[in-house]
């Protein structure tokens, strides 16, 4: 065997896990910064949000008013194959629930202090459903 050969085996068994160890980590830090992104709307309500400084913004619009709600931190919960982002507000809580799987939709819900759902709507991204 040329020398070359060995020096080219040898290279590769003690780069292999050197390189295996720097993927890893990066495919699970791109897992956890799955995140809704970008606009959704219906005809009524449009919701935007964020992630600025660690924190969850919510960006919410009743588009038949024009009335506006910006919210920051938000609790995330569920799984990674559903994620639920929670604002709350005074006692009113703000929920969008979202799957990675299906990136283009997400669920608003808007739960009154007294736990009655005061809104429950699927929204789209633009462009997609």
């Amino acid at each position: 065997m040329k020398l070359s050969t060995l020096v080219c085996v040898a290279w590769i068994g003690i780069a292999t896990p050197a390189i295996a160890l720097s993927i890893a980590p990066m495919s699970a830090i791109s897992q956890q910064m799955q995140q809704p992104q970008g606009f959704f709307s219906d005809r009524d309500w449009s919701v935007s949000m964020d992630l600025k400084g660690g924190s969850y913004n919510y960006h919410g619009q009743n588009n038949l008013t024009g009335s506006k709600l910006d919210l920051a931190g938000a609790s995330v919960s569920g799984t990674k194959s559903r994620r639920v982002y929670t604002w709350n507000n005074s006692g009113t809580r703000y929920r969008v629930t979202w799957q990675p799987a299906d990136p283009d939709t997400i669920r608003l819900q808007v739960i009154a202090p007294n736990g009655k759902e005061q809104l429950n709507r699927l929204l789209y991204a633009e462009g997609g459903c």
